[in-house]
Order: C-alpha cells, then structure tokens, then sequence
C-alpha cells in the first residue's frame, strides 16, 4: 500500500491510525460509520488542543479504510 498520503494528512509517517483503520476494514468488526464516530471523539478527548492532529488522523483513517474496502469489495469480485 502506498503511504504518501498519510504523509499528506499527518506530516510523516506515523502508522498507527492507518493500521488500527486496516484491521478494522479488514477484520470487519464494526461498520465504518461507527469506527469513524467512535475515533473522532476518542482524538477529540486526546488531542483537545491539536485540532490539526485530530484533522490528518481523520483523513488518515478515513483513506486507509476507504483504500482497504475498495480492495476487498475487488478481491471478492474475483472469486
């Protein structure tokens, strides 16, 4: 996968969000909805006073998950 949008929404690379977002896609284990509400908040409490924090780890996992579903939605087509 490439990385360089991460570096676009965070600045340098910093793994963390885009692969809490990657297991969530792929493991399934809650709707994207609800993975995107419930991180909000949670770097809404962390970050309080970084908005621009809590902004490039949105777009980080919001692109991560959008990458990782479009990937798997292509892969189940091939079966």
């Amino acid at each position: 996968m490439e990385y360089s949008f991460q570096r676009e929404a965070l600045g340098k690379y910093f793994p963390n969000s885009p692969m809490l977002a990657a297991a969530v896609a792929v493991s399934q284990v809650m709707p994207k909805e609800q993975f995107i509400t419930e991180m909000q908040a949670s770097y809404q409490h962390k970050f309080a006073k970084k908005p621009e924090v809590i902004e490039g780890n949105m777009l980080a996992l919001t692109r991560t998950f959008d990458a990782l579903e479009d990937a798997l939605k292509g892969a189940k087509s091939l079966v």
